[in-house]
């Protein structure tokens, strides 16, 4: 018995490190219980980066995220009309391995993360210091990132097949 139980491990535990360095290192995810729930708000179609996004960022975060002359926080310029460019497939200033914003993955996006979570990968919270963005909010950028992040309004008519978000 012992000597069966021998030869089905070995293998197992041979294969450990190659599963070990294939594993994304920033793969593990905030608990859910350490985000807030969007849920509950209702999914938004044809989300318009410049109409619907762009004012989440000019009332809530251009007062760090601005170019004035000298580097934004984090190096991220929220200011229109470069905002979408900082963020679209951009690597984190703060780490390279994360990206700021991941079209259609908004739980691997850096950016929904730190609006969405009080536990974060690099860095804290956003805004910082102050109130999170309300639920709508995180929820429309949510929708934008997993309509995949366009830079002008999407031309999806069903997203996510009639699911819910979550």
């Amino acid at each position: 018995m012992r000597r069966r139980t021998l030869r089905r491990l070995v293998p197992a535990l041979l294969i450990l490190p190659a599963l070990a360095q294939a594993w994304p290192e920033h793969a593990a995810a905030p608990l859910a219980e350490q985000c807030d729930s969007i849920d509950s708000v209702p999914m938004r179609q044809h989300v318009n980066y410049s109409e619907d996004i762009q004012p989440i960022w000019s009332t809530r975060c251009a007062n760090c995220h601005v170019d004035w002359g000298k580097f934004p926080s984090a190096d991220l310029d929220l200011n229109p009309p470069t905002s979408w460019f900082f963020l679209y497939n951009e690597p984190s200033s703060q780490d390279n391995a994360l990206i700021r914003v991941v079209p259609n993955q908004p739980g691997r996006s850096l950016l929904f993360t730190k609006l969405n979570c009080e536990a974060v990968d690099v860095g804290v919270r956003m805004p910082r210091g102050r109130q999170p963005i309300p639920l709508s909010e995180q929820a429309l950028v949510h929708d934008w990132i997993l309509a995949g992040a366009p830079e002008v309004q999407d031309d999806t008519i069903f997203r996510a097949r009639f699911e819910i978000r979550g």
